[in-house]
């Protein structure tokens, strides 16, 4: 049988990975001519086409996905022996890679990274924020080691334990007339106040959506926004009443830019919960990692008028 080098799949396995040459070039750090040279290289070894290309980018042929499933196995495997070395050595050495919802990886895992970091400088440890069902896809295929979100993972495959209970909270700019004199609001004031949410789909939004039906509410949604940084500036500026979570806010509180109202009978609550495999096998650094996690649940200060 003709060579096929762990070169080639390491590639095609960025190709099909990402759904893009240019992509896995960028990923790799190798020109895009190389990719391809090399993703012709192990069709013509394997005397089959494994990609075609369309005007946005790849899609797999038939071979191309039967390939693609017996790579990601690879480096599954891969991920494993590494995680085998790096147990061997303690935690003098490796990676720990972390995937989170917005709003805890902006604002909860930053400062245990941090900690993490200070403890042991010789880990290398990554971030990558995306929505739940992602983190919850690249866990199990092995891409990330644990995951952090606002919303409770129930899949065979993961574990998870609560990490601390979130309060989504309803903010204005400090010059808005229900901000006054910090007077407490009613409900039905809320209904009449024009609403800025994050998108379809956040766990903030979804919390928020589930209390306003709980209660029989009939909201105002008048703008839907895809970061927790665009809420708060549009809050400050005065264009309608923002819904976040009480840890997202805290230093535009201090600062004066915006005010936390104080509704009657709002209580909107959600935990934020990590997940991890439980395949049987966890590298000495997610050990470190979740007990770290576990015992000291590093979390940023909330301003008291919160």
């Amino acid at each position: 049988m003709p060579d096929v080098n762990f070169h080639q799949l390491l590639i095609f396995h960025n190709v099909a990975q990402l759904g893009s040459f240019t992509k896995a070039a960028r990923e790799l750090s190798i020109s895009q001519p190389a990719v391809s040279i090399q993703v012709k290289e192990l069709e013509r070894n394997l005397n089959t086409t494994l990609v075609n290309r369309v005007r946005r980018g790849v899609f797999l042929t038939d071979s191309g996905e039967v390939v693609y499933g017996y790579t990601k196995r690879i480096f599954s495997l891969a991920d494993e022996m590494r995680l085998a070395v790096q147990d061997l050595e303690g935690l003098q050495a490796g990676r720990l890679s972390i995937g989170s919802s917005s709003t805890p990886g902006e604002y909860i895992l930053p400062l245990a990274m941090g900690i993490f970091r200070e403890r042991y400088p010789k880990i290398d440890i990554s971030l990558a924020i995306s929505n739940t069902d992602t983190v919850v896809q690249q866990i199990l295929s092995h891409e990330l080691d644990l995951g952090m979100a606002g919303a409770d993972v129930d899949i065979q495959g993961l574990s998870s334990f609560p990490y601390v209970e979130d309060e989504v909270v309803i903010v204005a700019s400090p010059t808005h007339p229900l901000s006054r004199d910090r007077r407490w609001v009613s409900l039905q004031e809320i209904e009449n106040q024009p609403l800025i949410m994050r998108e379809v789909g956040s766990a903030t939004r979804n919390a928020a959506a589930d209390f306003f039906h709980a209660h029989n509410m009939e909201v105002n949604i008048a703008m839907e926004l895809g970061s927790n940084e665009a809420v708060k500036r549009a809050a400050a500026a005065g264009l309608g009443l923002g819904l976040l979570s009480k840890f997202s806010v805290g230093p535009e509180v201090v600062a004066g830019f915006l005010s936390v109202l104080r509704v009657r009978g709002w209580k909107c609550e959600r935990p934020l919960i990590v997940f991890y495999r439980d395949d049987g096998h966890i590298s000495t650094v997610q050990q470190a990692f979740l007990r770290l996690l576990q015992v000291e649940r590093p979390l940023p200060p909330v301003p008291l008028q919160l």
